[in-house]
């Protein structure tokens, strides 16, 4: 992750996607990728960890201004490759 890189607002014609029709990105751990938690802003995040399982659950740390501010488990198709993927992947609750 770029030092000081920030939360993105993504245009909100990006809307999210049904689950069922939601693809994974390719994970790997280590690797940067972005999430959203609603409102249409992508947070940029590293993946810790693949926990496995059916459906398949991830570890992320999520950042802000470079800092990481937070952990999450989310199932592998809540994160995207890109700002407007996270949002089309937003996180379910």
């Amino acid at each position: 992750m770029r030092a000081g890189e920030n939360v993105i607002k993504v245009d909100k014609s990006i809307a999210p996607i049904p689950s069922t029709i939601r693809k994974e990105p390719a994970l790997t751990v280590g690797a940067d990728y972005y999430v959203c938690f609603g409102n249409n802003i992508a947070y940029p995040c590293t993946l810790i960890e693949i926990i496995g399982g059916s459906p398949k659950r991830i570890r992320i740390s999520k950042k802000d201004k470079g800092e990481i501010f937070g952990e999450h488990v989310l199932f592998s198709d809540e994160i995207g490759l890109t700002p407007e993927e996270a949002v089309r992947n937003t996180a379910r609750f």
